[in-house]
């Protein structure tokens, strides 16, 4: 019949013999081990018992992990602002200087000016009539060639020019090296260095000089003009470049130094030229000492 529930089948005489023998012959059980009925809870009272013998989080532990999200998003800040100032300075460094190249390669054609047809000279006397009889053997001048002479466009030439005898130009032939050279001054206790160029130090010896020439560069980043310098090798040719000479000098020896080490910029009894870099991840100094060989003008 539908709906019924089944009925337990009646247990035959051995079984119910067999299970109040077992009843009887089991031994008793004890309070401490008999299980206690489980109680039903809710999620946050369940959560709470079973984390009662710990720490549950405060104000303190949301305010570190506040402070943890913004030391995270300051560093990632950093790095970003570090990685644009370095490598995205030198790239858009690279990229004007490559836009320079091409409009040079490019000029703008020049304007072309139609000409202009002037007058001769007997047409103009023949044309103007005249009064006195002197003005008939005067001849016009000739407007054409002054105004050639006009329009040309002539180098301007001064006299008084200043010659400037501090390096202009460096080039280091074995490491296929050329740069610009600007001059660099102590402020505030260190030495300036010179970005996309060589930077010669102010009140350092002239080229061609007695004393001690000392030109320094970055190895790294801002044009990195000194990256090579350390693959050089005793007699290999460095020239100095002012407005007017042309000064050779052959590599002695390389060195590095630690940064308090300064008397490697120390004044010379001879002519000397001293490259600074950097090595050792900034940890110290690559110092190239070259002895002069050669002047010659330019």
């Amino acid at each position: 019949m539908l709906g019924s529930s089944p009925q337990p089948r009646p247990l035959d005489g051995g079984d119910e013999h067999d299970l109040l023998s077992a009843l009887l012959t089991s031994d008793v059980p004890s309070r401490r081990g008999q299980l206690r009925p489980t109680r039903l809870r809710s999620t946050t009272q369940q959560r709470a018992e079973a984390l009662r013998g710990f720490l549950l989080r405060t104000w303190v532990d949301k305010s570190l992990s506040v402070v943890e999200r913004l030391l995270v998003l300051a560093a990632v800040v950093t790095f970003v602002y570090w990685l644009a100032d370095g490598y995205g300075r030198d790239w858009l460094y690279a990229w004007q200087n490559a836009q320079a190249a091409s409009s040079e390669l490019h000029p703008t054609p020049a304007i072309q000016l139609p000409a202009l047809t002037m007058p001769q000279a007997e047409q103009l006397g023949s044309a103007l009539p005249f009064t006195r009889p002197e003005d008939a053997l005067t001849p016009a001048p000739n407007l054409g060639a002054q105004r050639d002479g006009f329009l040309a466009p002539q180098p301007l030439r001064d006299t008084n020019a200043v010659v400037n005898p501090r390096p202009q130009r460096l080039h280091i032939p074995a490491i296929a090296a050329t740069m610009r050279v600007d001059e660099v001054f102590l402020s505030n206790g260190e030495w300036q260095v010179a970005e996309y160029a060589a930077g010669y130090h102010h009140g350092t010896a002239l080229p061609g000089s007695v004393g001690n020439s000392v030109i320094s560069g970055h190895a790294g980043l801002r044009g990195a003009v000194f990256r090579d310098l350390g693959r050089l090798k005793p007699g290999d040719t460095v020239i100095v470049e002012t407005d007017a000479w042309r000064y050779i000098y052959h590599v002695r020896s390389l060195i590095s130094v630690w940064p308090h080490q300064v008397e490697v910029m120390a004044p010379t009894p001879t002519s000397v030229l001293t490259l600074i870099t950097c090595t050792n991840w900034d940890l110290q100094r690559l110092i190239v000492v070259a002895d002069l060989a050669e002047a010659h003008p330019l």
